[in-house]
């Protein structure tokens, strides 16, 4: 592949510019990192005979007569025979118990931090993280997500919930063991409503949602990672992380509460090779990921469609990047769609083996 020179290259939609360095380029092996393991605990407090140091759970998925059910801690009991396991963040960002008040100062704003903040253990398997898990406990993974996510959005005074990962040390994992978390916020965070908002005037001004538009555009292009029946995985036009990729349904959906049972598994398999292949291509590197999806709302979003984004944590952004909103990428997304290209196919052979 060859690389065009060091250009400006602007966001799908939001008015957000990168600057593709390729001629400070490196190769795909000059971003392993040097790992940091997160801190080795004597006991694992996500680990499976250790829910005692957790608060109680609010969601466990069990199997009984290879029947999957659920449940939850009850009378200060808990339940230890679990695949998944929620509950409430020990050290959360946002309480529930917080009450809201109007701020007296019109220019110095403050509201009271109202929310919800859970972990889902994903795995009773310390080490099972996405990139490596078996299809079945990712697809249980997600569907306790989409519980908490039902839950939450059933809470009017909820506007928007963000369901994200923290992957390493150095992508800010306090613990190893594999989990996501989840927020419920009293408000839409400004990157998503700029987005939303990008996204409905595009759908306005066009006719068509803009993330459609970008499948079609990117389809049959360079920046393709992997394509299954309903996702489409690819390095996005302006990435501003090197690496960076996105996962889009095929079908129109603004939020994951729309997906249909068809699609579950669908999504897990392409999450399981795209993180599977980053894990082989750069030697299991930390990473964060995040669900964008629409807010918790009586409008409806026709131009808006959720994805998720994933972010290796490879560069640092410094003086440059922190003042001016613009940022440099010294791996172009041709460049890792095509590495990652290669270790995806190695990756949908092992998991059919």
């Amino acid at each position: 592949m060859v690389e065009t020179p060091n250009e400006l290259r602007k966001d799908y939609i939001l008015d957000r510019w990168a600057i593709m360095a390729v001629e400070r380029a490196k190769r795909p092996t000059d971003f392993h990192t040097e790992r940091v393991d997160v801190q080795v605990q004597k006991e694992c407090p996500f680990c499976p005979d250790n829910e005692a140091m957790t608060p109680p759970a609010t969601l466990v998925y069990l199997q009984k007569d290879g029947e999957i059910l659920k449940d939850r801690d009850t009378n200060g009991s808990r339940r230890k025979d679990w695949l998944v396991r929620c509950f409430p963040n020990l050290y959360p960002a946002l309480r529930a118990t917080v009450q809201e008040a109007a701020s007296p100062d019109k220019f110095l704003l403050r509201r009271g931090a109202f929310g919800f903040h859970e972990i889902v253990v994903e795995s009773p398997n310390h080490r099972e993280h996405p990139g490596i898990a078996r299809l079945d406990q990712l697809r249980l993974a997600f569907e306790a997500q989409l519980d908490l996510l039902k839950r939450f959005y059933c809470d009017k005074r909820v506007k928007y919930v963000q369901i994200f990962r923290n992957h390493g040390r150095e992508a800010g994992a306090s613990l190893s063991h594999t989990h996501t978390q989840i927020m419920a916020l009293p408000l839409v965070p400004r990157l998503i409503m700029d987005e939303v908002k990008s996204a409905e005037h595009y759908f306005k001004d066009r006719g068509q949602c803009a993330f459609c538009k970008i499948i079609e555009e990117e389809k049959e292009g360079p920046r393709l990672i992997f394509e299954s029946a309903s996702f489409f995985a690819f390095a996005p036009w302006a990435s501003i992380h090197p690496f960076e990729f996105w996962i889009l349904p095929k079908r129109h959906e603004s939020s994951l509460l729309e997906i249909h049972d068809s699609e579950k598994k669908d999504f897990v398999k392409t999450l399981r090779v795209s993180l599977g292949a980053l894990r082989k291509l750069l030697d299991d590197p930390p990473y964060n990921y995040g669900f964008h999806i629409a807010p918790n709302s009586s409008q409806e979003y026709n131009g808006y469609h959720w994805h998720l984004e994933v972010y290796p944590k490879l560069a640092t952004w410094a003086g440059f990047e922190l003042s001016s909103g613009m940022y440099i990428n010294t791996a172009s997304p041709e460049m890792a769609a095509v590495t990652l290209h290669e270790y995806v196919r190695l990756e949908v052979k092992e998991i059919e083996v």
